[in-house]
């Protein structure tokens, strides 16, 4: 009979080609867009063996000295440093390398230096644009495949640079010279290089030793002449030496063998529960949506069926033949979406790889996953055609042979098993997001929706019950009596709105949180141009010719701990430090300022009586501290060598004045009292008095460019400017796209159905009309129904999923979940969306369904037994 029922199944499928491809087109199009994504995001990345050549040329190995400490790295990594490194960490050199390759691999070992992670600033026009530096002889076979040569030749001699094609555009030639540092020194360019992981990264290439005192650990690629195995890598490593090794990439050793910690492995549980959630509401949505085409082309064909049962078929055969239409039509949507998948991807990667210029890797399909949604697929349409299958086994044959369809019925126990469900959903939304955060709302909503789901029959009928009072009510009570081809809809739209609104309430309040925990490191208005450390004359002035109308106040600083500090070799950097206890941890735009009333009004934004009348009387003024009790504070002078603060001298019994309030300084310093600490003050930044001038937006970027060439910054305080309009935006469209397509699906369903019933109405005197209005009745009962139920079902477990969001840990073990400071949990529902969801989109089906459906009702022949 499995024959059979396949043949059977097959002929219907083909002689009702307008669902049949409906029905395709609802599983393949979600297993095309699955797939495409998967064989994309595979292709994006680079897997270990793919930048192999691109890391180690053709290379056995390559080994990085960074010091001397063991280290603890994985097998696609060439370490990392997670313990002490002993004689000070001292970097390897080439020669103590070379010695130790030899004595480990035989004299015929080959060693070539390789430098990478420096930073070069590059003349390019009239800015200086920051380059990623490679040190290394591109001549050498070993340095084969590590950088592609696009034009010209390698650098063969001292002086001699390649740049990366980016840098042609800029109007650097072949032949030319440019500065490739701050000081003028000029190279020229021999050729162009590109980098296919990265086509659009600024790159210069030279010699070893081109780009000296621009920083980079030491790196060597190594010929070894065998393979340097998992053992030899855990060698070297307590030796200081990472090594990223070709034959362990290729045969990567068990995880028994690397040390934990540095295996790395697949994604975390957390994320695997994501996407298994993820996959079952896709396969819930096309299995809602795709049961009613498979109901329909049942009662299509119940007479056929009805024949069989009538020459001895039991249920069973029934049965079979619904779930071989099922099946057949699976996985022909599953194949097709499978493969269409691929072609998509295959055509977009070109694409994607010329527009975004982050260079996607090769072409690479990850068969197991793109195996695994088709089948997703075809138990979808099996799924879907299941509940069919059992009320084709269960049907009336003489009524079916009589063309009497049968009186839809909601089993008594799903409507409890249903409010059980929502019921259980509240409660673990509300109780789960204190124990699990997160996850607890997730599973609350899953139980919701799935409650709704049971419950969407009842409601159906129920609102056929209240149909007396609403318009339109011979669609909404047709929708009732063929709840099978109703009721799935609009649960499919209750859950996609339900999932809608739990993203669209978490992220209004993650949004909302992030506003009000706005910190503003300016007084609104201001403006800081902040130079690179050594070139504050040269961005003044340019900053003044580039807007003569904007006034700059030079702010100059004492040097801070961690603060940036003057290049000189071998002399350590001092920094001064008061004693008060810092008290906040606001971020600060300026530490230790020395000045007086100009800069304390432009870095607070207003004329503090307080202040001004400190700084004249010779006092330091702190702020965000613990006042001294003494009235008195002491500055530390102090050095770091060797990871240690070592003190040079204090300077004690310092008059001090402390203020409380917002402030976006440390501390102000009287020039008196800066000559008395003995170090000399620099300019960190200049600032824009809101007082004196707003820097308009397009101002703001002349200084921005001016200050670019410098590799400066500029910031410019205007208070809190995110926008959460694009992603509602984005929820609004796809809650409209999900719920409209839902309705229009049911919509041609029952148009498909009613065929018969439209017929009684023209033969009783319906005017021409009435088919549009029955659509577009039919229409938006399901959309207002499926939208509203969504809605409620939404609303609490976005609620639930708000709070995790906008609270923060408590106390050092990050337990407890307090909520950030100044505020509560957060929680913002966004109702314009919410309404435009539950208001608009069942208009909008309305609309959209009148708008394609025919007026003229169809004539049809009445069946006879």
């Amino acid at each position: 009979m499995n024959r059979a029922a396949l043949r059977i199944a097959w002929r219907d499928a083909a002689r009702s080609k307008g669902r049949t491809a409906l029905v395709v087109a609802m599983i393949g199009l979600p297993v095309m867009a699955v797939v495409a994504m998967a064989v994309l995001m595979r292709t994006s990345e680079w897997s270990a063996k793919e930048s192999l050549p691109y890391e180690i040329g053709a290379a056995d190995a390559r080994f990085s000295g960074t010091g001397r400490g063991e280290l603890q790295q994985g097998p696609y990594d060439d370490g990392g440093v997670l313990g002490d490194a002993p004689e000070g960490g001292r970097p390897w050199t080439t020669g103590e390398f070379q010695r130790l390759v030899a004595a480990e691999y035989g004299p015929g070992a080959r060693v070539v230096p390789f430098g990478t992670g420096k930073v070069a600033a590059v003349r390019a026009g009239h800015a200086d644009v920051p380059a990623d530096v490679t040190e290394l002889d591109l001549r050498d076979p070993l340095a084969a495949g590590v950088l592609r040569i696009e034009r010209g030749r390698a650098p063969a001699r001292p002086g001699e640079i390649a740049l990366s094609a980016s840098f042609e555009g800029r109007g650097i030639a072949l032949g030319a010279p440019v500065r490739v540092d701050r000081s003028g020194t000029a190279k020229r360019v021999v050729g162009f290089v590109r980098d296919p992981r990265s086509p659009r990264a600024n790159l210069a290439v030279g010699l070893p030793g081109e780009f000296a005192g621009a920083g980079g650990a030491p790196q060597w690629l190594v010929k070894a002449g065998r393979a340097v195995t998992w053992s030899d890598v855990r060698r070297f490593n307590k030796l200081g030496l990472g090594v990223l090794s070709r034959a362990v990439v290729d045969h990567p050793p068990p995880a028994s063998r690397v040390p934990p910690g540095v295996s790395g492995g697949g994604p975390q549980a957390g994320e695997a529960g994501i996407v298994a959630l993820a996959v079952a509401m896709i396969v819930l949505e096309v299995v809602l949506l795709t049961g009613p085409a498979f109901a329909v082309g049942v009662r299509r064909q119940r007479r056929r069926l009805a024949l069989v049962a009538a020459a001895g078929g039991d249920e069973r055969h029934l049965r079979a033949i619904v779930l071989a239409g099922g099946g057949i039509l699976g996985a022909i949507a599953a194949v097709g979406g499978a493969v269409l998948g691929i072609a998509v991807a295959a055509a977009a990667v070109p694409v994607l790889d010329r527009v975004s210029g982050t260079g996607l890797g090769p072409f690479d399909v990850p068969w197991v996953a793109v195996l695994a949604t088709p089948a997703t697929g075809l138990l979808s349409g099996l799924a879907a055609a299941y509940v069919p299958a059992r009320r084709a086994a269960r049907m009336d044959v003489a009524a079916a042979l009589a063309g009497r369809r049968d009186a839809g019925r909601t089993p008594r126990g799903r409507p409890i098993a249903g409010g059980v469900l929502v019921v259980a959903g509240l409660v673990l939304s509300l109780a789960g997001a204190r124990k699990w955060h997160e996850y607890g709302a997730v599973a609350g909503a899953v139980a919701i929706i799935v409650g709704c789901v049971l419950l969407a029959p009842w409601t159906v009928g129920a609102a056929a019950r209240a149909a007396r009072y609403l318009p339109l009510r011979l669609a909404v009570r047709d929708g009732a009596r063929n709840r099978g081809r109703s009721a799935p809809v609009v649960a499919a739209i209750m859950a996609a709105v339900a999932g809608i609104t739990v993203l669209a309430i978490g992220g209004a309040s993650d949004f909302e949180q992030r506003r009000r925990e706005y910190e503003p490191r300016l007084p609104s208005g201001a403006a800081v141009v902040r130079p690179p450390e050594g070139r504050a004359d040269e961005v003044g002035r340019a900053v003044r010719a580039e807007v003569p109308g904007v006034p700059l106040v030079e702010v100059r600083t004492l040097p801070e701990e961690g603060g940036a500090c003057p290049a000189v070799p071998a002399k350590p950097c001092p920094f001064v430090a008061f004693s008060a206890a810092n008290a906040d941890a606001r971020e600060i735009t300026a530490q230790n300022v020395v000045g007086g009333a100009q800069e304390a009004r432009m870095l607070l934004g207003r004329d503090d009586p307080a202040v001004i009348s400190a700084l004249n009387a010779g006092k330091v003024v702190l702020f965000g501290v613990e006042p001294p009790a003494d009235g008195t504070v002491t500055a530390k002078v102090a050095v770091w060598e060797r990871d240690e603060e070592k003190p040079v001298r204090t300077v004690a019994g310092l008059p001090v004045a402390v203020l409380g309030g917002d402030s976006h300084v440390r501390a102000i310093v009287p020039p008196s009292v800066a000559r008395r600490i003995g170090l000399p003050a620099r300019t960190a930044l200049f600032g824009v008095d809101r007082a004196d001038h707003k820097v308009t937006k397009h101002e703001e970027g002349r200084i921005r460019d001016v200050v670019s060439r410098y590799s400066g910054s500029v910031y410019v305080e205007r208070g809190f400017t995110e926008s959460y309009g694009t992603v509602l935006l984005v929820l609004a469209v796809t809650g409209t796209v999900l719920a409209l397509g839902g309705s229009l699906i049911a919509t041609g369903l029952a148009a498909a159905d009613a065929r018969p019933d439209l017929a009684t109405l023209a033969a009783i005197g319906a005017r021409p009309r009435t088919r549009r209005l029955l659509a577009m009745g039919q229409a938006g009962f399901v959309a207002a129904l499926g939208c509203w139920l969504g809605l409620a079902a939404g609303l609490v477990p976005g609620m639930a999923v708000a709070r995790p969001l906008t609270m923060v840990d408590a106390g050092p073990d990050g337990g407890g979940g307090a909520a950030a400071a100044g505020h509560g949990p957060i929680i913002d529902v966004p109702w314009p969306l919410l309404g435009l969801i539950g208001i608009a989109v069942p208009l909008a089906a309305m609309l959209a369904a009148g708008l394609s459906t025919r007026a003229r009702l169809p004539m049809a022949r009445r069946l006879t037994a």
